[in-house]
């Protein structure tokens, strides 16, 4: 993020008296007494506005530096921290505090406090080594902006193992499926929230291979509240499952998806849906590695309501910054939702959102969004013939055993209504059902009658409905009807008010059925809210009608946040004010030439050995942007790396480290006497000589512990001093 002049001034005068000497006999040279700290950052600004200056800056940039750069510029607020959530995977918690440094050195970037200092023990790690956000020097934004984009943030795969391996993509037809099994059978949960032996045996047969799928949908609709608990099982909450059914399908497996991984708020639990599909359309056809796409999620939580900017903070950071801001309590829970998406990436690849296209030449998996998933049925579903008519699709077939098969082609919404009198036999590429005696009652429940029946199927049978299958449904429903169990509010009224209350249409639309002669059964729930059964008394004219007494609370289907279609950052393309189709490239050669020329006078001149490899560390560090600084008054003499032969070497280094409680990173063989050697990083607290060897007591970062380690085994130490 490019921060502004007077902040970049004020981080250089700032730094420690030691750091700020170092910098500017670095850039400027010898300093002159008396000394102005404020004049000083001003000739360094002058300095980084040469355009010769500027011009070497630009060409000694790698693309590493590119990639860190594009995404402080893209992420708001962003801190070590939150650069390390977010090139985990890519580069090492050591590889980024490096680049940091160096990146520092060359004074492309810059760190300012935060204004709290509030921290939590659960990133205290993290937190002691910086408590500051990191901009881009504003003096060199404008020469930079060419080359920044979040299109370097990613890469192109070019798939070398295809995944061969049949694709699994979650549909209506399968959703239909389980909420046809729920709806005749319930489902039961232990107390951890799983799936008992039973239902699981019984789904397992049902869909082929997909218990954890099932177990992911079964925790999802809970936490939508379209599973409720009941006395035994959960059943379905029907008003908040056709409230379901009547969004577009991407929005229904979206909402899925981010409920699979917790209970949120309305708010919250848009959020999540919403920054889901936005990933699945900003995923490129070639695909994203899994890391990429958790670098995808991170960069699209910054942008605002309407896809078009910037926000002030990005979802990832507001999770990492809690840590600062937030009590202890607050800040742990932050911590643990940090891996929400990464959770969530799983669930997507389970319901098939995300594909599997294989593994590129690094070996590593990459996945698309499944686009085809997300995409909404018309509104008109079926087929418009020459006359203009919207026909239904025939995507059913009964055969003579009452056995009926489901093709493909229907929206939730439709298949929920055309199974409501089916019991779910197999789901695969065709669901197969079963009309019976159990599966029509159930439809009977919900007050529908043969005739309805009937008519769903002929909407979608290419032919006549079996006649024996008729017949079968009648005599159901004459046995059904043969005795009625009723559960509601009763209206019972003296003969001399039998006419009032038949003739009277406010009262008639509540009469569900006449049960005997001034007896009637009201369609007024038992759970029907006070004022509704208040409004029905005082709006009846039935001056005689006394108060209900008592009266429950009905539970409302639950209404789902809206969520836009996804929106695409489009790193592959013209991405929406981030990445451009103009990225410019650094000129490769005149750096590679630059620095031959630097080396080229460094050897032609007269300094001694000791100045010579110091500037010629610093050509290599690419610190060196003007031959001006190629002068023995700007050398810093210490050594800041020491090899394991070097005994002498490395105890001064780690001594001088401990006066000056500077990072170091330590190579060490690996513990288990393999080849090969692993970094650590920290701060050396205190080093004990001993005949022969010297004990340092190091504390590893990110995680505070404390080792003691044999000087002896570090094969090399290298300090960071910025």
């Amino acid at each position: 993020m490019e921060g502004t002049l007077a902040a970049w001034q004020e981080a250089i005068c700032s730094m420690p008296d030691k750091q700020f000497f170092s910098t500017m006999r670095l850039y400027l040279g010898e300093i002159k007494t008396p000394y102005n700290k404020q004049r000083l950052t001003e000739q360094l600004a002058s300095f980084l506005k040469n355009q010769e200056v500027s011009a070497n800056i630009i060409s000694l940039l790698d693309a590493t530096d590119l990639q860190f750069l594009s995404a402080i510029q893209i992420i708001p607020n962003a801190s070590q921290e939150v650069l390390i959530e977010f090139f985990s995977g890519s580069y090492s918690m050591t590889e980024v505090y490096s680049e940091l440094i160096n990146l520092s050195e060359r004074l492309l970037i810059y760190k300012s406090p935060s204004s709290k200092t509030t921290v939590s023990a659960a990133y205290e790690g993290l937190s002691s080594l910086s408590k500051e956000y990191i901009f881009i020097n504003p003096i060199l934004m404008e020469v930079l902006r060419p080359f920044l984009s979040a299109r370097l943030l990613f890469k192109e795969h070019e798939i070398s193992i295809h995944n061969i391996n049949d694709l699994f993509v979650i549909s209506p037809d399968f959703l239909a499926a389980f909420f046809s099994y729920i709806n005749l059978n319930g489902i039961g949960c232990k107390a951890d929230g799983k799936i008992k032996k039973n239902d699981m045996t019984k789904l397992s047969a049902i869909f082929n291979g997909k218990e954890t799928l099932i177990q992911l949908m079964t925790d999802a609709l809970i936490n939508l509240s379209i599973l409720r608990e009941g006395e035994k099982n959960y059943r379905l909450d029907k008003p908040t499952l056709h409230a379901f059914a009547s969004l577009e399908n991407h929005k229904q497996y979206a909402l899925l998806c981010a409920a699979s991984v917790s209970r949120f708020s309305r708010d919250g639990l848009r959020k999540e849906a919403q920054l889901l599909l936005d990933c699945l359309a900003s995923i490129p056809p070639q695909g994203f590695s899994r890391n990429e796409i958790l670098r995808m999620a991170f960069l699209l939580g910054t942008r605002t309501s309407d896809g078009s900017a910037l926000a002030k903070k990005s979802r990832f950071s507001q999770i990492l910054q809690a840590a600062r801001e937030k009590e202890m309590e607050a800040s742990a829970e932050g911590s643990r939702n940090a891996d929400m998406i990464d959770r969530m990436i799983d669930s997507a690849i389970e319901m098939g959102l995300l594909q599997n296209l294989g593994k590129d030449e690094e070996n590593e998996e990459v996945f698309t969004g499944n686009i085809d998933a997300g995409a909404e049925f018309h509104t008109e579903t079926g087929l418009r013939n020459g006359d203009g008519i919207v026909r239904s699709p025939k995507v059913l077939n009964i055969d003579s055993i009452f056995s009926v098969t489901i093709m493909p082609g229907l929206p939730l919404n439709q298949l929920l209504s055309l199974t409501s009198f089916m019991e779910i036999k197999k789901c695969a590429v065709a669901a197969e059902y079963e009309i019976s005696r159990r599966s029509a009652s159930s439809a009977f429940d919900e007050s529908k009658k043969p005739e309805d029946l009937f008519e769903l199927m002929e909407t979608y049978l290419p032919y006549d409905i079996p006649q024996n299958l008729k017949i079968n449904i009648s005599e159901w429903y004459n046995s059904y009807s043969s005795a009625k169990l009723y559960r509601s509010f009763v209206l019972k009224v003296d003969d001399s008010n039998v006419s009032l209350v038949e003739n009277n249409p406010l009262i008639k639309d509540r009469i569900s059925e006449k049960l005997a002669p001034g007896i009637y059964l009201l369609n007024l729930p038992l759970d029907a809210p006070d004022a509704d059964i208040n409004h029905f008394i005082a709006t009846s004219g039935l001056e005689f009608l006394g108060q209900v007494k008592e009266s429950g609370r009905e539970e409302k289907g639950f209404t789902f946040p809206l969520i836009q279609n996804g929106r695409a950052m489009h790193i592959g393309g013209t991405e929406e004010k981030a990445a451009r189709t103009d990225i410019s490239k650094p000129d490769v050669i005149k750096g590679e030439n630059f620095m031959k020329q630097l080396v080229e006078k460094l050897n032609g001149s007269s300094l001694d050995k000791i100045q010579k490899e110091s500037l010629a560390h610093r050509i290599q560090s690419r610190l060196i942007v003007s031959e001006n600084q190629l002068s023995a008054a700007a050398v810093r003499t210490e050594i800041l790396e020491a090899d394991g032969i070097d005994f002498s070497g490395k105890v001064h280094l780690l001594e001088t480290s401990v006066k000056e409680s500077d990072l170091v990173e330590l190579q060490l063989p690996k513990a288990d006497g393999s080849t090969g050697s692993f970094q650590i990083l920290g701060i050396p607290l205190s080093i004990s000589k001993q005949p022969g060897e010297a004990v340092l007591r190091f504390q590893i970062q990110p995680t505070n512990e404390i080792e003691s380690l044999l000087v002896s085994r570090i094969s090399h130490v290298r300090r960071l001093r910025y």
